[in-house]
């Protein structure tokens, strides 16, 4: 018993200190970080659908719960003619037979900055909003959102990002 205690007096303030010490490494990471406070922009990207799987979890075709998972798949300028050097990745859960889903979506750039985007996506190529929930990096504290056109044959989705760094 009486080594129980010594143990956990020694390996308690260790793993304290540990985490105190992720935690202060992290809160400097976000406070160094640039960002501009209540500047806004648009971005316009192109997204080539090669990696996308979908899975049929309930009903066979198309019902709720199945899902599709896409990326990472590169993101190139408006014109779909050059790379952008950033990359999507996400996941959709089918709400109805109609195959609108609830998405989530991450862009990560070039430079390791994020964008983190949440909403529901219309099933049969119809366009989408959604919201930018956050960011990091160069987006950290981003607020805005992000509509969605997919192509008739869904293999390029024209993103338009209208982002806003929230104001201190």
């Amino acid at each position: 018993m009486l080594r129980s205690f010594r143990t956990l007096a020694i390996v308690a303030p260790a793993a304290l200190t540990a985490v105190g010490g992720f935690w202060f490494a992290q809160a400097n990471a976000q406070q160094a970080t640039p960002v501009s406070p209540g500047v806004g922009a648009s971005l316009t990207l192109v997204e080539r659908a090669d990696r996308v799987t979908e899975i049929d979890l309930g009903e066979p075709g198309p019902s709720v719960g199945d899902m599709i998972v896409w990326g990472p798949n590169a993101l190139f300028d408006e014109t779909n003619a050059e790379a952008a050097g950033a990359v999507t990745q996400g996941a959709c859960i089918a709400i109805n037979a109609a195959s609108d889903c609830v998405g989530n979506e991450t862009i990560v750039f070039a430079d390791g900055s994020t964008l983190e985007l949440q909403g529901v996506e219309r099933g049969g190529g119809a366009p989408s909003l959604r919201t930018i929930v956050g960011g990091s990096g160069r987006y950290l504290g981003a607020t805005g959102t992000m509509t969605v056109e997919p192509s008739p044959d869904l293999t390029l989705w024209t993103k338009t990002i209208d982002v806003r760094m929230r104001s201190e």
